[in-house]
């Protein structure tokens, strides 16, 4: 679903249930997290981009396919998502963030679902 205000860019929004079935391959994966968090729980490939570096790393980031951005919980990365919508980005925010997104598997594997991360 996209958000359209008049004064707000587009971004879209993704549950943890599309995360979990996203084929990361599709897309870059754009990490706020901080790098302990990620040491824990990362994805491969994703790009982490704590606070600090955040401007530097954005003109990094490719804009030949849509970027997913998530943060631990979700608040963060819709700012930086709306950010990278305002440059032109196809951005998207995992709605809830990463800790959402645990939730979610260990709520899928409780009742015999595949765990992906």
């Amino acid at each position: 679903m996209l958000i359209d205000d008049d004064d707000e860019p587009e971004i879209g929004r993704m549950t943890p249930e599309e995360f979990a079935n996203l084929d990361y391959g599709t897309v870059t994966l754009l990490d706020l997290r901080e790098p302990h968090e990620v040491e824990a729980h990362g994805i491969p490939g994703a790009i982490n981009v704590p606070f600090d570096p955040l401007p530097h790393v954005l003109r990094t980031v490719p804009k030949d396919r849509p970027v997913v951005v998530f943060c631990r919980e979700g608040s963060w990365s819709e700012e930086v998502a709306e950010i990278l919508a305002d440059r032109g980005y196809e951005a998207i925010n995992l709605d809830g963030g990463f800790q959402a997104y645990e939730r979610y598997l260990a709520e899928r594997d409780e009742t015999g679902g595949e765990n992906r991360a």
